[in-house]
């Protein structure tokens, strides 16, 4: 198991080392997580996509961003991340957009574009 160290400074004044572990770290993780998970739904729970896009100005609003909350459609909204394009890098989109899955392959089936 793999540790991390993390200086702590004692009563004394002198510098000690405690050791956080990978278990530690994952559980510290999922707890931020769970925080932020909370966050999103509480500021969220009572929006609903009104209106048009807030991207486009174009089509009807479909969706809600977990990040920004403005009502977007489904052509400016990442659902796989919960993101609208404003929210998201434009290198990430971009990398997103021009990606060829090879659905064949990881499926195992014929598949048609």
């Amino acid at each position: 198991m793999s540790e991390h160290t993390t200086p702590q400074k004692n009563t004394s004044g002198k510098r000690t080392t405690i050791t956080m572990n990978e278990d530690l770290k994952r559980w510290i993780s999922a707890e931020e997580q769970a925080d932020i998970s909370k966050t999103i739904q509480e500021r969220l729970k009572d929006k609903k996509p009104k209106g048009k896009c807030e991207v486009c100005r174009v089509h009807p609003a479909k969706s809600v961003c977990i990040k920004c909350g403005n009502s977007v459609c489904s052509s400016c909204y990442f659902t796989m991340v919960g993101l609208c394009q404003e929210c998201l890098s434009k290198d990430t989109i971009e990398k997103w957009k021009n990606k060829k899955i090879d659905w064949k392959k990881i499926l195992e089936v014929d598949w048609v574009d």
